[in-house]
């Protein structure tokens, strides 16, 4: 299998080294609205004519064939939103050439949102990581330790077998150790830590609360683990749950730790750099911002992506802040942070914790599910509030296949209030929690 990794590694290298090049060149502020602004125009072009929903905008607003400016832009051009997508996802795909897959998330405001895509989108996405954890010396040809989960476990039969055979070879192919980030019960977690030990991996990657929890755990350890010299530990997917888990977990593994953020529906679009600041891939992504007042300081980001996607984004609100303008003028396309929120868990009676993304996962492909949100009272006394994206509840059989989702996690889960409302609890910065938890444990 070494094999097959140095031969990707050289495959993937050419790649690596022109995104290297462009982003070594000498860019100030200007010029890279400027480079954007380009970029976006000619990605317009083709988004009027393949795009059913903005050809239809374009005529309505009289948008302009190319932009003058990104003043321009903000001014003419409306946000859109998961509601948007939700709403119109036909009309907001490209004509251009059929979808390859689909990109399906809960998102860190936990509403549901399937987005087609193209195999071609990969590509751009592989440059972005590959080129940000070379920063830590982190090569494709490099063994992977991953605290991770995939939707496609939950399946049955025999497409179920065979999506987790071929996750199972490709995993061995590519030199990834998969451990399952949903269960972070302190068995679980330190089952985790001997695997790890024994792999011998050259850096680890995993969920922010899954990485926080699984140091934690194993913290009379680190001198075992220290002795793997390991590269760094990534963290994506969700904030940190307290302030010092980068120091706990940097001390408990004796590697550097990064923050990876990006979004199932984005890719990555900024990588934390070795002296703690953001880069944000502005090769890839306009970021812009707006005040909100929500958050003292803070401002809501919009995302425009910048090359060919089967479903394009443009002025997306994806649901985050970060602490500085990315309008102004002396922007420089790196931030001291990204304000996001931390994913929770839930503690069963038996003690097993789930992880808030595997509820999320167990549950998605129920049609009519707008958002939902999982209180917890106390270890057997959990409910499942959903809004749905109709009128009233949903029939009973897509309940029962509610229970069913939740119950391949946990048998307990079966047994879980499931309730329609007609709005959920947001935290103050106005996204909508994905566990309350109310007097149960909180760590």
């Amino acid at each position: 299998m070494k094999l097959i990794r140095r031969w990707r590694a050289r495959r993937l290298q050419p790649e690596i080294e022109e995104q290297q090049a462009f982003y070594a060149q000498d860019w100030s502020p200007d010029d890279i609205r400027a480079w954007q602004l380009a970029k976006f125009n000619e990605q317009w072009e083709s988004i009027r004519r393949n795009v059913p929903y903005y050809s239809r905008l374009a005529a309505e607003r009289d948008l302009p064939v190319q932009f003058d400016s990104w003043e321009q832009f903000r001014h003419r051009m409306p946000v859109i939103d998961r509601e948007t997508v939700q709403s119109h996802r036909l009309e907001l795909a490209s004509t251009e050439k059929a979808p390859d897959f689909q990109r399906v998330t809960g998102g860190s405001t936990a509403e549901p949102v399937r987005i087609p895509a193209w195999s071609s989108e990969r590509k751009y996405e592989r440059r972005d990581f590959w080129y940000a954890r070379g920063w830590y010396d982190i090569t494709p040809a490099d063994r992977l330790f991953l605290l991770w989960g995939h939707s496609h476990i939950f399946g049955d039969g025999l497409s179920g077998w065979w999506g987790k055979t071929k996750r199972k070879l490709k995993d061995a192919m590519l030199g990834y150790h998969r451990v399952d980030a949903y269960d972070l019960s302190d068995e679980a977690l330190w089952q985790a830590g001997t695997s790890l030990l024994q792999t011998d991996p050259d850096y680890l990657l995993g969920y922010s609360k899954a990485l926080d929890q699984f140091a934690r755990v194993n913290a009379e350890r680190k001198a075992e683990f220290q002795t793997l010299d390991l590269k760094a530990a990534i963290a994506t997917a969700e904030s940190f749950p307290q302030p010092n888990s980068p120091q706990v977990i940097e001390d408990v593994f004796g590697a550097p730790v990064a923050m990876e953020y990006g979004a199932v529906e984005t890719g990555p679009m900024a990588y934390q750099r070795p002296d703690g600041d953001f880069q944000i891939f502005w090769r890839h992504y306009k970021i812009e911002g707006e005040k909100t007042n929500l958050l003292d300081g803070a401002y809501e980001i919009y995302i425009t992506s910048l090359y060919p996607r089967c479903f394009p984004l443009v002025r997306y609100r994806i649901g985050d802040m970060v602490p500085e303008n990315p309008n102004a003028a002396a922007f420089d396309q790196t931030l001291p942070s990204i304000i996001g929120r931390s994913n929770d868990y839930i503690t069963l009676p038996n003690g097993r914790r789930i992880h808030s993304v595997a509820l999320i996962h167990a549950v998605q492909e129920v049609e009519g599910i707008q958002a939902l949100q999982i209180h917890q009272k106390s270890e057997d006394d959990i409910t499942v509030y959903y809004q749905s994206s109709g009128e009233g509840s949903l029939a009973d059989p897509k309940i029962d296949a509610m229970r069913e989702g939740l119950s391949r996690l946990d048998l307990s889960l079966k047994k879980v209030g499931i309730q329609s409302v007609s709005s959920l609890e947001q935290t103050p910065a106005g996204k909508q929690k994905r566990v309350v938890r109310e007097g149960a444990e909180r760590e």
